[in-house]
């Protein structure tokens, strides 16, 4: 974790792409397809939110 470049609010960003940045955002990318993938997201020991449906993972945005 002392890799990831963190928001100045304190979230995590994370990038699923092909070709990794050059820059510090390195640690933070996740490789993927140069094509269609789908991603799934897996929690390990979740909170009671998650599994009675009350909380959501935060939306993929797609960035070009």
């Amino acid at each position: 974790m002392d890799d990831f470049r963190f928001n100045h609010d304190g979230a995590l960003t994370l990038l699923v792409q092909s070709a990794p940045p050059d820059d510090a955002w390195r640690a933070n990318c996740l490789p993927a397809p140069d094509g269609p993938f789908y991603m799934v997201l897996r929690l390990y020991g979740p909170d009671a939110e998650t599994l009675d449906g009350n909380w959501t993972p935060p939306p993929a945005v797609r960035k070009e």
